[in-house]
C-alpha cells in the first residue's frame, strides 16, 4: 500500500525514515472540529475525527499532499478567515491530486469515493458495534430466517402436524408407523434448521445495503 502511494503520479518518493517523520509532523497538527468547516461543509463519511486537522503552514500542507500523506479538504481563498483543514491518511494512501492547481472533480470523483467506501468497511470491520447495531442486525438476521423457513419448510411441518394429530387416532401397529415417521420428519426439521441459519447468515452478508452486516463475525451460526 505504501509502496503504491510513493508511485502515484505527482508523488516524490521518500526514505521510510522521512515518511515517520512527516507522519508524526501531520499528527500533531490541532484536530478540526465539526466548527472549523465553514459554509455548510462537513466532514466526509467514514473520515476518522483524529484524522482531520488544521494546518496554517502552507508549505507543509502541500509537502503532505504531495506525499499522499494529505487531502485538502478546506483551503481559505483571498480574504477568507477560515481554517484549513486536511485529512490525514497515514498509509499515504491519499487520493492523488491531478495538475498544480488541485484535483479534477470529475476524475478524482471515482476514485475518493471508492477510498471512502474502503476507509468505511475497513473501521466498521475492525470496531465493535453499538447495542443498536447489533439489536438492528440481529432483528434483520431474525427476519430473514423466518422468511427462509416459511420457503423451505412450510411443507415438512405441516406433515408433522398431520402426523401429531394421527398418533391419537390410531394404535397398534399403524401407531408405530406414525412414530416412525414423525421420528423421521423431526430429524429432517432439525437438519433444515442448520440449513434455514445458515442461509439467513449468507442473505444478510450479500445485503451491500444493510451496513450491520459487518458485525456478522461476531455471531455464531
Amino acid at each position: 500500500m505504501t509502496g503504491s502511494a510513493c508511485d502515484a503520479p505527482n508523488r516524490r518518493p521518500m526514505a521510510e525514515r522521512d515518511r515517520q517523520r512527516l507522519l508524526e509532523r501531520a499528527l500533531a497538527l490541532p484536530r478540526a472540529a465539526e466548527a472549523d468547516f465553514f459554509a455548510g461543509r462537513r466532514p466526509p463519511p467514514g473520515a476518522e475525527a483524529d484524522h482531520l486537522r488544521v494546518i496554517t503552514d502552507t508549505a507543509l500542507r502541500t509537502k503532505l499532499v504531495e506525499a499522499g500523506l494529505a487531502e485538502g479538504l478546506q483551503s481559505p481563498k483571498g480574504p477568507q478567515k477560515i481554517a484549513s483543514i486536511v485529512r490525514i491518511y497515514p498509509d499515504f494512501d491519499a487520493p492523488p491530486r491531478v495538475g498544480g492547481n488541485g484535483r479534477s472533480p470529475a476524475a478524482a470523483r471515482a476514485p475518493r469515493a471508492a477510498t471512502q467506501r474502503a476507509t468505511a468497511s475497513r473501521q466498521a470491520a475492525s470496531r465493535l458495534p453499538t447495542l443498536e447495531e447489533m439489536e438492528a442486525l440481529l432483528m434483520r438476521l431474525r427476519t430473514v430466517e423466518a422468511k427462509v423457513a416459511h420457503e423451505l419448510s412450510s411443507e415438512l411441518d405441516d406433515r408433522i402436524e398431520r402426523l401429531k394429530r394421527e398418533i391419537g387416532e390410531k394404535s397398534g401397529e399403524a401407531l408405530d408407523t406414525t412414530y416412525h415417521e414423525l421420528g423421521e420428519a423431526l430429524g429432517r426439521r432439525r437438519e433444515l434448521t442448520a440449513h434455514i441459519r445458515a442461509e439467513a447468515f449468507e442473505r444478510v452478508a450479500n445485503d451491500e445495503s444493510f451496513a450491520q452486516r459487518t458485525y456478522l463475525r461476531l455471531l455464531a451460526r
